[in-house]
């Protein structure tokens, strides 16, 4: 009866618990890792959401005549004059050349800057905002238009 306990093959009750405390500890690590994952995967569609909702309205500027008043640089005097304007926006959109418009969640403007990069062309940045759980998310598009030659 002794040689029949003793080569018996298996695993005993210690090894068993071990086993299944590893496997444990490795699902917990795995859970997270999915947590994060989706929390990051929402946080892109909102950048991918703001950025197509920019360039769309950025591609509709482009067709519109250089000397039209939809393009005008309104903030073309004193410190916010040029290349410093066209970050300029407020909470309403004030400071902003043009805006605000409205989607969702989601505030666009845009500012213009005459003569720059060179002589001749107008600067356009698009900013789409969203407030995203009490920060300010921005994302911001440029386009150069050139002038008649």
């Amino acid at each position: 009866m002794n040689t029949l306990l003793n080569n018996s093959k298996g695993f005993t009750l210690v090894e068993v618990l071990i086993a299944l405390a590893i496997f444990a500890v490795g699902i917990l690590g795995a859970a997270t890792m999915q947590i994060s994952s989706i929390s990051e995967n929402s946080h892109a569609l909102r950048i991918t959401e703001a950025s197509t909702f920019g360039a769309s309205e950025l591609e509709s500027l482009i067709p519109v005549p250089f000397d039209d008043v939809t393009l005008a640089d309104n903030s073309n005097t004193g410190a916010n004059a040029g290349v410093t304007g066209l970050d300029n926006t407020d909470q309403t959109g004030q400071l902003a050349d043009s805006g605000p418009v409205a989607q969702d969640s989601y505030t666009l403007f845009w500012n213009v800057a005459d003569d720059y990069p060179v002589l001749g062309t107008k600067t356009i940045r698009v900013i789409t905002r969203r407030n995203d759980k009490g920060t300010l998310k921005v994302v911001s598009q440029d386009f150069i238009k050139v002038g008649p030659i």
